[in-house]
């Protein structure tokens, strides 16, 4: 009977051993967003975030959004917490929308959960350029397909 219990707790132990679950990436503080309800709740997500419990980290992370949704820091949480969860168009919202309300933040526009998406700001200027370069627009005459 012992045997059989330490050969279950080996099998057991031995499969967590060898498919670890993926590292999380370190969520972000929100220390300058307001309100401060937004600090708090992202606190707890971030709380959460780090024991793995994911669902419980988006319920905070929806609230701290919902208070300051200006805040790139919680977008930014919300995010990699969606991406484990295995939402992946939301988080893609989220991601971008913290890269753009934070254009200088090395940790959010190097971090690899962002990278699938491209740089929004080049996407912004190729959708920007292709507008003005359209055949037959204004300023376009001698161009292919102009007037």
């Amino acid at each position: 009977m012992r045997s059989v219990s330490l050969a279950l707790l080996v099998a057991v132990t031995g499969c967590s051993l060898l498919n670890p679950p993926p590292p999380l990436r370190p969520a972000l503080p929100a220390n300058g967003c307001q309100p401060a309800s937004v600090v708090k709740y992202n606190q707890a997500g971030i709380a959460h975030y780090k024991e793995r419990r994911l669902e419980a980290a988006k319920a905070e992370f929806l609230m701290a959004v919902s208070e300051g949704p200006k805040c790139a820091e919680v977008h930014y949480n919300l995010g990699n917490t969606l991406w484990y969860l295995g939402e992946r168009e939301e988080a893609r919202t989220h991601l971008l929308q913290a890269a753009d309300l934070a254009p200088g933040n090395a940790v959010i526009w190097d971090s690899p959960v962002l990278r699938p998406y491209g740089e929004p700001q080049k996407e912004k200027k190729k959708k920007d350029a292709a507008a003005e370069q359209a055949p037959g627009a204004f300023g376009n005459r001698g161009r292919l397909g102009g007037y």
